[in-house]
């Protein structure tokens, strides 16, 4: 996990010159409080809202120009009068925010426009503020000054732009930051440069300063083991601020920059300057164009590469290394930047993006497999690269993907500063489309979302912002009737025609899918309005499960709703395009608007504002506002269905708005939590149990324990625990708020009997229960709903994730410091365990604290092994023992090997999870799906094939040939009985342009030709007929290791295909790509299966070996 960062400015797009009274008068409104209009329509609203929007989408258009940051930055004065007005609008804007939580008069449609509205409004006006008038103020701060010169201005916001982008990626990884400014010069200019005392350092430290053929080169770096995030960009920041020779380039007349940055999660080399990237080319003897690389993913054959290249670099470990170093070197060869990386890239093995520069006004790009990210953000004024799009969005919300996951040789472009921020300077050396212009994408994020505050992570952000999502999710969907709350979801959230099917009956079932915590949250609406819709059942099941199951072809009696957070979740949304094809009603609950699942439904609930983004993997937040939602939607059922009684919904209702204030107070037992988080290291097992509906919150802790801690924690009912592992002597979470009072001391009696077998309990109680629990830690929550009680058992269990995560990675604090020491001890020389005798103290400190039991449960026998050995070897006691340390290889690298191994597993990021940069985490694709979705095999059941009679790789060759398949124009089915040696076919029914034509075997006939050859192979088999000159593809069904039957389908084939498509349908059915290669190589030295795009399709799937050979070696 790694972020990159690029920035390619043009100094031609500054922005018109404007006077300081124009800049604030573009922030002076005047504005009508909600105190000032009297009677409060939502519509009102609405109005204001919408001219507040545009005056402050033109405040922005100006504060945007580097010559308007550049005034704002050599005016402090300017700068604080700007937020002053900003910060009268902003107390306007939370006065009619707050209209809008429930004293305005509106249709839920109306209240949802608006809240829109509202969130536009104050994503703009935090551009103005952190994005912008910030930004002058960080300009300043690092040496823009008081000149006001526009160029200037363009110079110092690209180096403030990328540090902040860079500050906001370090939660994928902060060990190392760098950050390299490339400050193109004229001769004359380079010429004072060359006055100044040369800063030249072969391992590419921070300070270092490298002479260029077009200018001159700064890099500025930090590795730090130690620290927290926003460090690392703080040291940078300094470190530019302070460098005179700096400010002397971006003084001189033809200075031109750019910048190209990294933050680093070291996986491959140890963590130090020299390995923190950018890397540059420079290696040994070797005189080489100039180039610098950065590199998020791994070469997983870097090792080899070093080999065969002859790349010998021994201060610098990182396998980034190697991209300038062979990049330089086919770039000497080509002279073409594109062709140089993508040489490069096609070596490479792994997934990877990467960025490199060798002069200062181009770019050159590339990314290779499916786990790493790179986007392209179009400025007015610049190019902006990020690995992620919130690295993007303080400058821009337009940007283009550069993906390179279709083409195994990956993707590779170039930026043209020249032609910054436009489609123009774009050029592709593969033709994966990256730059056409319908693939330009709008980010639905601003740096609002993204913003940690004063948190010292996201997740504990987003888990205090939980009262304020789920007080949003109420907004203008409850109403005071006749003295009495009622639930009022409007059209947009339940249409009409679904309202009416429910009250005449139409639905059997409602039921709800999701994934991960989504799915949890069905299970928790499902228990709130269950009771209220009797005669209906109601279930949760993940979406995986439903769509895996044999689905029936009628579901009109389902009404299924489904809940995302983001609505692009792959398994939520396939399965409601399954269910939904097949007659069903769907509601979404969703966060984001506009999104997949949003336009895949009749009916759609936003929860919370519509824009409520989570940047930690872990979801808290959303889970609270998908079950207000969802059980706002099942009250509004339940009113269609006629069995609702009115004062039933009033109280659940009150229960609902009294809920955001029981989460606040929650937040407030912090130290409570802290302190039984503390303990959790110090088991080897873990569970949570809980009964009734707080099964649903053991369930949703569960998956929080596990996600943040990296532990696999068991779920029970808590009458169940004593039946199954009570031996294990494990730390148990037990969820007891809003548990019935008549079940109360049945619970003490069973916590006793954990208490009782050396298990430790923790248990969350509602307040007021007086009662003595066997347990140290009692976590008391106030009372709430008994329906909804359940969600403080939850929030509880969020907190105790966070703390114990947090208590966890500050284990290993001693390991760090450990290690941290000795980075700066080899880096000075040391190469001995007596060099490194001090680290022997932190190392100590930590195994004193091993025994006393505390990481019991979280660090391995041989880690804690491994680190006695180490502690040995550094006091020269090592003498004698099984394995010696110094026996291993270079002492030190035995050192730091075990303190690193040892400092992992008790790593907690939190923020992010383990594995994160190599795996996908988060849902589960169920890829094969479309087995039995793609036009042939419909095609197939329209003929009266029985589709579960066709095997799993007769159906993945189906689905690879249904994309070179342009038409089906008929189709025979045949019924195949085999006796003895022998077998016959009868036809059994016949369609489309073959409906008429009389066939051999209509009365039956032995089974010969190729026939004969599909069945016995058991694949589909596509022919050309010899007698009639048709296209069939032939498909053999199978009941158990007999062919039952064979369908022969008429077909079309497209004219061309990709070489992938072509390559996948090649392999799925047989040998013929195999064949194909051998045929090439007989006389080429490789084949490359790329070259099969440029041949007909009919050719290369039906034409001979040879055929396909000729015209392949033709080209």
């Amino acid at each position: 996990m790694c972020g990159i960062v690029a920035l390619l400015p043009r100094y031609d797009r500054l922005g018109e010159a404007v006077a300081a009274d124009h800049v604030l008068g573009s922030l002076t409104w005047d504005l009508a409080s909600p105190e000032a209009v009297g009677t409060v329509t939502v519509a009102g609203a609405s109005e204001l809202l919408t001219d507040a929007h545009r005056r402050a989408e033109k405040a922005l258009a100006l504060l945007s120009a580097p010559a308007t940051l550049g005034l704002l930055a050599a005016d402090p004065a300017l700068q604080g009068e700007a937020i002053t007005a900003l910060d009268r609008i902003q107390r306007w804007l939370d006065g009619w925010d707050a209209v809008l939580d429930g004293q305005a008069q509106g249709s839920p449609e109306e209240v949802e426009a608006a809240q829109a509205q509202a969130v536009a409004v104050r994503d703009l006006l935090w551009m103005l503020r952190n994005d912008r008038l910030a930004a002058a103020r960080r300009m300043r701060e690092l040496g823009f000054g008081d000149n006001a010169e526009a160029k200037l201005a363009v110079s110092y916001l690209s180096v403030d732009s990328v540090l902040d982008a860079i500050d906001r990626l370090e939660v994928r990884g902060r060990d190392s930051a760098g950050v390299q400014l490339w400050v193109g010069l004229d001769d004359a200019d380079r010429k004072t440069m060359d006055t100044l005392a040369p800063a030249s350092d072969p391992k590419f430290r921070s300070g270092a300063v490298e002479m260029v053929g077009d200018g001159v080169v700064f890099v500025y770096k930090r590795a730090a083991i130690l620290g927290s995030l926003g460090d690392n960009v703080a040291h940078l920041r300094a470190s530019i601020a302070a460098d005179e020779r700096l400010a002397t380039a971006l003084r001189l007349p033809s200075a031109r920059i750019s910048v190209l940055a990294h933050s680093r999660w070291a996986s491959v080399g140890r963590i130090s300057e020299a390995n923190a990237h950018p890397v540059n080319s420079v290696a040994g003897d070797t005189e080489l164009p100039y180039s610098a690389a950065v590199l998020n993913g791994d070469i997983d054959n870097h090792v080899e590469l070093r080999r065969n290249h002859n790349i010998v670099t021994d201060e610098i470990t990182t396998d980034a290394k190697l991209i300038p170093v062979m990049y330089s070197a086919a770039l000497r060869r080509t002279m073409d930047p594109g062709e140089a990386l993508t040489a490069c890239v096609a070596q490479f093995h792994g997934s990877m993006a990467i960025g490199v520069q060798d002069d200062a006004g181009h770019l050159t790009l590339a990314q290779k497999g499916s786990g790493q990210g790179l986007y392209v953000g179009l400025a007015d004024w610049c190019y902006l690269v990020a690995s992620e799009v919130y690295g993007l969005v303080a400058l821009t919300d337009r940007y283009l993907r550069v993906d390179g996951s279709a083409t195994d040789g990956g993707v590779v472009v170039v930026l043209d500063g020249d032609n910054a921020g436009t489609l123009e300077g774009i050029t592709e050396v593969t033709s994966a489309g990256v730059a056409a212009p319908e693939r330009v994408q709008t980010a639905e994020i601003t740096t609002r979302d993204v913003a940690r505050g004063d948190f010292d992570h996201y997740l504990v952000k987003e888990i205090a912002g939980a009262p304020r999502s789920f007080r949003r999710s109420l907004r203008g969907r409850i109403a005071e009737v006749d003295g009495l709350l009622q639930v009022s979801v409007g059209e947009s959230g339940l249409p009409a025609a679904i309202r009416e099917d429910i009250a005449r009956g139409r639905f059997r079932e409602v039921v709800l899918v999701g994934q991960g915590t989504a799915a949890v949250a069905c299970q928790g609406i499902a228990e709130v309005i269950r009771p209220h819709l009797p005669g209906l059942a109601v279930r949760a099941v993940p979406a995986t499960e439903l769509s895996a199951t044999d689905l029936p072809q009628d579901m009109s009696g389902i009404l299924l709703i489904a809940v995302s957070q983001s609505g692009t979740t792959t398994d939520t949304n396939r399965a409601v395009d399954l269910v939904v094809r097949r007659g069903a009603a769907a509601v979404a609950i969703v966060n984001r608007r506009d999104s997949d699942l949003a336009h895949k439904t009749h009916g759609v609930l936003y929860t919370s504002d519509g824009r409520d983004v989570e940047m930690a993997v872990a979801s808290t937040k959303a889970f609270y506002s998908q079950v207000a939602t969802g059980v706002l939607l099942g009250l509004q059922i339940a009113r269609a269905w006629g069995k609702l009684r009115p004062e039933i919904e009033n109280d659940l209702l009150v229960g609902l708005l009294e809920m955001p204030a029981h989460l606040t107070a929650v937040q407030g037992l912090t130290d409570q939590v802290a302190a039984a988080s503390a303990e959790m290291a110090a088991y080897p097992s873990w569970a949570v149990v809980g009964s009734g509906p707080n099964r649903v919150a053991a369930a949703e802790v569960r998956i929080k324990l596990s996600e943040l801690c990296y532990r696999t924690v068991s779920t029970d009912a808590l009458e169940d625990k004593k039946h199954i592992d009570l031996s294990a002597e494990a730390m148990i979470i037990v969820c007891a708020a809003g548990t019935p009072p008549q079940q109360v001391r049945d619970m003490a009696k069973e916590i006793e009997i954990y208490a009782a077998h050396k298990n430790a309990p923790v248990v969350i109680a509602d307040e007021g229960v007086d009662i003595a629990w066997a347990a140290q830690h009692v976590i008391r929550v106030p009372r709430a709903h008994p329906a909804l009680a359940w969600l403080l058992s939850t929030a509880v269990g969020h907190l105790i994730s966070y703390h114990s995560a947090r208590a966890i990675d500050e284990l290993a604090l001693p390991l760090r410091q450990a290690l941290t020491l000795l980075e700066e001890r080899v880096d000075q020389g040391a190469a001995h365990f007596t060099d490194v005798a001090e680290l022997a103290e932190p190392v100590e400190e930590f195994l004193a604290e091993v025994a006393t039991g505390r990481t019991r449960g979280v660090l391995s026998p041989e880690a804690t092994l491994s680190l006695a050995n180490v502690l040995l070897s550094l006091r020269g006691l090592n003498a004698g023992l099984p394995m010696r340390a110094d026996e291993l290889g270079e002492p030190l690298d035995y050192v730091r090997d075990q303190l690193t191994a040892a400092v992992e597993e008790l790593t907690r990021s939190i923020d992010s999870v383990k594995h994160q940069a190599k795996t996908v985490t988060v849902g589960t694709s169920r890829d094969d799906n479309d087995l039995l979705e793609n036009p042939l095999t419909q095609a197939l059941v329209a003929a009266g094939s029985d589709v579960n009679l066709l095997t799993y790789p007769v159906l993945l060759a189906l689905r690879a040939h249904a994309p070179l398949v342009g038409e089906v124009t008929g189709a025979v089915r045949y019924r195949v009985d085999r006796a003895g040696d022998e077998s016959t076919i009868r036809v059994l029914a016949k369609s489309g342009e073959v409906a008429d034509t009389p066939s051999r075997a209509d009365n039956g006939t032995r089974l010969t030709g190729s026939k004969r050859y599909a069945v016995d192979a058991r694949m589909i088999q596509l022919v050309r007929g010899r007698t009639d000159d048709r296209l069939v593809l032939m498909v053999p069904e199978q009941v158990g290791a007999h062919v039952s039957g064979l369908t022969l389908l008429h077909v079309a084939l497209v004219p061309a295909a990709s070489a992938a498509a072509l390559t996948n349908a090649l392999q799925t059915s047989g040998t013929r790509l195999a064949e194909i290669d051998a045929a090439v190589t007989e006389t080429e030295a490789t084949f490359d299966p790329a070259m099969l795009e440029q041949v007909p399709v009919e050719k290369v799937l039906v034409g001979s070996v040879g055929e396909v050979a000729g015209a392949l070696l033709a080209r």
